[in-house]
């Protein structure tokens, strides 16, 4: 799961995984899902998805974060 945790990780290097200390890295996969979120959310606010895109990135957002309060700290992160 996404938690705010890993959020911290991944802005405290701008999410550049490589840059994490070793020992301290986050599931890879994970980090990805991080990175992959974000680029959806930045192209539907930029209005090149479609609204059933949109809404498939909602229902990912909920399965992947921790809770609600996670899920909008994605939604306002910037790329």
């Amino acid at each position: 799961m996404i938690t705010h945790d890993l959020l911290d990780a991944y802005e405290s290097v701008k999410g550049e995984y490589e840059k994490l200390p070793w020992g301290q890295k986050p599931d890879e996969q994970l980090w990805e899902a991080v990175d992959g979120l974000l680029l959806d959310l930045h192209l539907i606010k930029h209005g090149y998805a479609t609204d059933g895109y949109a809404k498939h990135i909602e229902k990912e957002l909920k399965r992947l974060c921790a809770d609600e309060s996670v899920a909008e700290r994605v939604r306002n992160m910037r790329l």
